[in-house]
């Protein structure tokens, strides 16, 4: 199916796309493994959380004493993953998927604050002021995670919400790139495209290395 080929052509650009590591749902695996899966599930829910609830204030990263306090979440996922990748232990997907939630939701703590319009005035607030700002995003990265892990929605629909996420974070990011353009949907448009090429090129760098290792 096109639209298969597709999702997986775009998660080759940021996973290694093993079996045995992969979420399957209804027989089919998924475009992405599922630390992969975990990391893209957290990133949007904070991404949905964030713009929702702080797209029309003036916010900055947080303090360092919360930073601190975030940044303790990536560690599970170092340490499964270098567990792991040195043989010290074996690791499944479950843990996977937890430590990937873990990890992605972080992050767009420190980065959608860059793209907050600073107001002199009345000065900037920082991004994680309350604690609903942790948990929200938290509990709708664990409900997604949960329902990711039983396969409710079809693999398609799961597929395109990963990679509609992997696409999304990688637009925002590219957004930098363009600080000289005023009009939102044009620098929008150029940050799409951006992201598009660049994931299309890392999809066609990976079959090129597997090709030559086979």
């Amino acid at each position: 199916m096109l639209l298969h080929e597709i999702l997986h052509f775009f998660g080759r650009a940021i996973c290694h796309q093993l079996e045995e590591r992969s979420l399957q749902v209804s027989g089919e695996v998924l475009a992405v493994c599922a630390r992969d899966t975990g990391i893209y599930i957290g990133i949007i829910s904070t991404l949905i959380y964030l713009h929702f609830s702080k797209r029309k204030q003036s916010i900055t990263i947080p303090s360092i004493k919360v930073s601190f306090l975030l940044l303790m979440f990536l560690v599970p996922l170092m340490i499964d993953g270098l567990g792991s990748y040195s043989h010290l232990f074996d690791s499944n997907n479950p843990r996977r998927l937890v430590t990937g939630i873990a990890f992605g939701f972080v992050l767009p703590y420190f980065i959608y604050p860059l793209l907050s319009k600073k107001n002199l005035e009345h000065g900037c607030v920082a991004v994680l002021s309350k604690s609903k700002d942790l948990f929200i995003p938290l509990m709708l990265s664990v409900f997604l995670g949960v329902l990711v892990y039983l396969g409710q929605p079809s693999h398609v629909v799961l597929d395109s919400f990963i990679i509609v996420s992997v696409i999304g974070w990688f637009s925002l990011l590219a957004s930098f790139l363009f600080p000289f353009i005023r009009k939102a949907g044009v620098k929008c448009a150029l940050s799409i495209m951006v992201s598009l090429t660049f994931l299309s090129l890392l999809s066609l760098a990976h079959v090129w290395v597997l090709s030559l290792s086979i």
